[in-house]
């Protein structure tokens, strides 16, 4: 390895810009700098706040240092982040850096649209991609470079797998401008996966793994949370003790929830402290608006859901209290990380509303300070898998882009990932002709039909998340911006709460419902956001039966009136398919939750495993398991069979039948007490 007298030698441009305030490199800028400046392709992987943003961004500004200078309306640089949010708060921070460089940065999304002139960075998210793709394909013919931020978030999620088609896409389009050209530097960000060559190989063309352990101590406090009045005396508490808390992050896990917290703080909250409410579906001036207010403020808190996990700009942070706990370690881990990042530890307030979320934050608490698992059979058992519905997205998305108006089957070829075949892509395909989306062209070319054209009409083309295709949508009345997801339409003159402020319905049509702001007017009803499904992982419920003394392959039998609860510790996707199977074998079994199920009669021993029976309850219960997995928005449009397929991927069965093989039925009378009060 280099040291860092020589790595700095080889950024004479950038170091002034990045390093020099510091004097010194972290880890992961020391280690990162000389594989990207070579041109390699790199997957960095370090903790948060431990510098990689500036890891890869100034080795790449050092390699393109001489093109930047020259590039007149000349993409060379895309960095790709997953929110806008972040976006914003990236261009924030590079902006005055490269203020006297010559070098032109903006960014582009949802939020904000891309200036007239191209600049040499651009810094966007993969729908905003999508979209510009679709409109000004020609501006990627001279990228040199994309970054991947945060790919963690991404992969293995239907964005993840977006971002897998966009990149031969661009490529595409870089080859038909420069026939010869080399492919693009393809660079990846990231905080700890338990996956990085698989993660490498779906999204880097030959990638070098440069990873740095280590991150800040966790001290975390578990108090129980049996009503908001609960909320306010903990924020009062830590507000007035020896190290006063006067800036506090309070993350909940639905948009409902952070309506009705806000409300209750405003009218409770002893203290002043200024309230503001930070989540995904508010409007970008408003989400900005309240970032710049809360990091001026003095004293304030924030209640927000995920929006503000990842490193967006919004001063100092003194606290985090996790209103219920989040599902999978991942989420629990960007959480806490928002709190004092100057410090060398992590503090955070975690607020359970039953023993069960008590006992998932005592299970990430387990993990977050552990090196490597507990046990290989703690691994996540849900292996990767791209996912179909994707495909349909990005033939709408190409279907805008082409000069034609149309798509072939080899057109889909060229993006889809190899591990689709063939006959997958021309069901899809045909499903689209029958269901009213597409129809035939010319020979061999499918164009819009009419639900497409509607698509189109509504710019619904360019993601794989939200609400399925073709739901009830509110939008802003004047700018036509998605605002939510409903299960409802609301008649006009309704007034709703969204984003701490009324909001009345002006016009309802098939799909969708204008809203505009009613300072002053009364809430009339509750904006019903449609709901999302969580599943809870096979890792956190596992960690939670190794910490009831239960060995890896032990189910515990409770026994009821009539049958027993049955406590595999599965999680809930594979606790459903456990459902399921047993319901295969003459079992009346339902789940109860993550942790058990409920069986009549009962038993002693699972049944005989059948792999063709489990198979087939798979297929039979799909739909079921598909709202618990994240399949995409299009999914339901799938052809049935490809869809089912596609949920079975990610259900690893023959790791599901290998834990089956091995489970150890067993009471255990002394654990009654405290597993009831995982069902409470």
């Amino acid at each position: 390895m280099l040291t860092q007298p020589e790595v700095k030698s080889l950024i004479p441009h950038t170091w002034p810009l990045f390093f020099a305030k510091h004097g010194r490199f972290t880890p992961i800028q020391q280690q990162a700098i000389p594989p990207i400046l070579d041109g390699e392709d790199v997957l960095a992987i370090a903790a948060t706040a431990s510098g990689k943003t500036e890891a890869v961004i100034a080795p790449l500004l050092e390699r393109l240092w001489d093109d930047l200078q020259l590039a007149t309306c000349n993409l060379q640089l895309l960095y790709i982040c997953p929110t806008r949010a972040l976006v914003r708060d990236l261009y924030e921070r590079l902006l005055p850096i490269l203020d006297d460089t010559g070098i032109t940065i903006g960014m582009k999304t949802g939020d904000v649209a891309r200036t007239r002139e191209t600049p040499s960075i651009l810094l966007t998210t993969p729908e905003s991609t999508d979209s510009m793709l679709t409109r000004s394909p020609k501006m990627f013919i001279g990228l040199q470079a994309i970054v991947l931020d945060e790919i963690h978030l991404f992969d293995n999620t239907p964005r993840g797998d977006h971002l897998r088609c966009l990149l031969p896409r661009i490529e595409r389009i870089r080859q038909y401008g420069q026939p010869q050209v080399a492919p693009m530097q393809r660079i990846a960000l990231s905080a700890t996966v338990a996956d990085p060559h698989g993660v490498a190989a779906r999204y880097l063309q030959d990638g070098t793994i440069v990873q740095v352990h280590g991150g800040r101590e966790i001290e975390a406090e578990i108090v129980p949370l049996y009503e908001l009045g609960e909320l306010v005396g903990a924020l009062t508490e830590r507000a007035s003790g020896e190290q006063a808390i006067h800036k506090s992050l309070v993350f909940c896990n639905s948009r409902q929830d952070v309506e009705e917290t806000a409300v209750f703080l405003h009218k409770h909250l002893p203290h002043h402290a200024e309230i503001f409410v930070h989540y995904s579906n508010l409007d970008g001036g408003m989400r900005q608006e309240v970032e710049e207010r809360f990091a001026a403020a003095a004293t304030a808190v924030c209640v927000c859901t995920s929006t503000l996990e990842l490193g967006v700009d919004i001063g100092s942070v003194d606290d985090v209290v996790l209103l219920g706990a989040p599902p999978n370690l991942n989420a629990f881990m960007q959480r806490i990380g928002r709190g004092g990042r100057r410090a060398d530890q992590t503090r955070a307030l975690c607020m359970p509303k039953t023993p069960s979320e008590w006992a998932r934050f005592d299970a990430f608490l387990t993990l977050a300070n552990t090196p490597h698992p507990i046990a290989p059979a703690l691994s996540l058992p849900r292996p990767y898998s791209f996912r179909p519905s994707v495909l349909i997205q990005q033939i709408f998305s190409f279907i805008k882009q082409s000069p034609t108006g149309s798509v072939r089957l080899a057109d889909v070829r060229r993006f889809a990932p190899s591990e689709i075949d063939d006959e997958t892509i021309r069901k899809i395909v045909a499903a689209l002709a029958f269901d009213g989306y597409l129809r035939v062209g010319r020979m061999g070319e499918w164009r819009p039909d009419e639900k497409l054209e509607i698509l189109l009409d509504q710019h619904e083309i360019y993601g794989n998340i939200g609400a399925d295709v073709m739901g009830i949508t509110a939008v802003n009345t004047h700018t036509g911006r998605v605002l939510a997801y409903t299960d409802r339409a609301y008649p006009p003159g309704t007034v709703v709460l969204f984003g701490g402020q009324p909001m009345e319905v002006r016009w309802v049509e098939k799909y969708r419902f204008g809203l505009a702001h009613a300072p002053g007017k009364e809430v009339t009803a509750p904006l019903l956001f449609r709901k999302s499904y969580v599943a809870i992982p096979f890792t956190v419920t596992r960690t939670i039966a190794h910490a009831l003394g239960l060995a890896m392959d032990e189910m515990v039998t409770m026994p009821q009136k009539n049958g027993q609860l049955l406590f595999h510790f599965w999680g809930t996707i594979w606790g459903e398919l456990l459902a399921a199977t047993l319901i295969a074998q003459g079992v009346i079994a339902e789940p109860v939750n993550e942790f058990c199920l409920y069986t009549e009669p009962p038993l002693e021993k699972l049944p005989p495993y059948d792999a063709k029976l489990v198979e087939k309850a798979a297929r039979q219960t799909a739909v079921t398991l598909a709202n618990r997995l994240e399949m995409g928005r299009f999914h339901r449009v799938l052809p049935a069979d490809v869809g089912k397929t596609a949920v079975i991927h990610q259900l690893n069965l023959p790791l599901f039948g290998e834990k089956y093989r091995a489970a150890q039925l067993r009471p255990k009378p002394e654990l009654q007490e405290r597993l009831h009060q995982l069902i409470a």
